[in-house]
């Protein structure tokens, strides 16, 4: 026991990442909406040539699958005034076509539910033997067939929430991961969001894309807030899901920056954001002074809730975890994910392999110790990617609202090591 504690601590210790920091810009909310999002089309912040690659490299040249995604544009209309009044201000700002901009927005949505694999586990045992070990498949209407070729996709993201025994705070670290890493990874930064002046509340972003994916409303009774994908998890999901879509439900990470925008203290952002229509299943994780919870949200419902001090399984008091899939639902998709390396080692027991040694060794989670576990082999997605075109970690936060921490980074890794040297030669 001592060795196998002993060699997870020098796993923590390995050599780290290099990183490099998220550029920020202020998002001034006193602004119309069109105007707000201008500054990052500076040609020396560098995100417009990127998206345009973005664009030639995926869209510009797929009929079908711009033919889909801008059928569901027209079927879903126009998006809120505030939120459609932004992305007219991004689609003039960068010059690309406004159906684009605006499907775009669906980011979160569509890669859940164009990876259309159930949950067997979940299943009657009568209709799991007659898969023969394989996976039960919904299947799209040919009308949104071309939607499976969407290039952003997941899975691939770890968030945990942890109390340092040294001083009682909480801590909250994560990793966003998306591929085309390569692209994403050069479009991300934090956005400061003012009123009148003052910070209302920060959130990381990524440029031409107008809602939350990872944020903080800071305060006495402030919070954290990071979202991850949750893949359906019962046959008729995906139908449910496109069916929302369809009609126009608000998007996931609208209702999450509106909560940072109404919520000024944590109570009040997890009321919210556990009775909201979300328009897709996900994850919604919450870190506060001395709290924190993970709601597994379905669209109309919270499916499952986990509560920091609260152990559960093999997952004791002092944090919670969350990756991508229901593993409290014991999800066999998450074995079958090879974002942390390899299949069948699946990131978020690497994670908790790395938190349990440390509170057996006596030491407490610390910032510090949560950053290197974010940071490690097997938790870090796309660390060992050759070519940098796969999923990868293209955003990391470190959290803590107590203490008001917000140190975030993009992680360099090694394929991107690599295409840096080349060029510099």
């Amino acid at each position: 026991m001592i060795a196998f504690i002993f060699t997870v601590i020098c796993a923590l210790a390995s050599a780290q990442p290099q990183h490099r920091t998220a550029p920020t810009f202020e998002i001034n909310l006193d602004k119309p909406p069109e105007q707000r999002f201008s500054v990052i089309f500076d040609p020396a912040a560098g995100f417009n040539e990127t998206v345009w690659e973005f664009y030639n490299m995926y869209f510009a040249n797929n009929e079908r699958l711009k033919e889909a995604l801008y059928h569901l544009v027209a079927t879903r209309g126009e998006e809120v005034p505030e939120m459609q009044g932004e992305i007219r201000g991004l689609a003039m700002g960068s010059k690309l076509p406004l159906p684009f901009v605006q499907g775009i927005q669906m980011l979160y949505e569509l890669q859940t539910v164009m990876v259309p694999i159930v949950n067997v586990s979940r299943l009657p045992k009568r209709l799991v033997s007659t898969l023969n070990y394989t996976f039960e498949r919904e299947t799209a209407p040919p009308e949104w067939a071309a939607l499976s070729q969407i290039p952003w996709r997941g899975p691939g993201c770890t968030g945990i929430i942890a109390t340092n025994t040294l001083d009682g705070t909480v801590s909250h670290a994560r990793n966003l991961d998306f591929m085309p890493h390569r692209i994403m990874s050069r479009l991300v930064y934090t956005g400061i969001f003012t009123r009148n002046g003052t910070e209302l509340y920060r959130s990381q972003m990524v440029a031409g894309y107008v809602q939350a994916i990872t944020g903080m409303r800071r305060g006495p009774n402030g919070f954290g807030l990071e979202r991850n994908t949750r893949y359906t998890d019962h046959p008729g999901g995906f139908e449910q899901a496109l069916s929302n879509l369809k009609a126009g439900r608000l998007l996931n990470g609208w209702q999450l920056r509106q909560t940072l925008e109404a919520c000024a203290t944590y109570e009040c952002a997890l009321d919210r954001l556990s009775t909201v229509p979300y328009a897709s299943t996900e994850y919604t994780i919450l870190s506060g002074v001395r709290k924190g919870a993970i709601l597994s949200r379905s669209p109309d419902y919270v499916a499952y809730k986990q509560t920091l001090g609260i152990p559960a399984d093999t997952q004791p008091a002092s944090y919670i975890i969350m990756t991508n899939f229901d593993f409290f639902y014991h999800d066999i998709r998450e074995w079958f994910d090879p974002t942390g390396g390899e299949m069948f080692r699946p990131r978020r027991l690497v994670a908790q392999g790395l938190l349990n040694a440390t509170l057996a060794s006596g030491r407490a989670l610390t910032p510090k110790v949560l950053f290197d576990v974010i940071n490690a082999e097997g938790v870090l997605a796309g660390g060992n990617d050759s070519e940098g075109g796969g999923d990868g970690t293209i955003f990391q936060a470190l959290i803590n609202v107590e203490l008001d921490l917000w140190n975030v980074s993009i992680p360099v890794l090694k394929h991107r090591r690599r295409d840096d040297a080349r060029a510099a030669s």
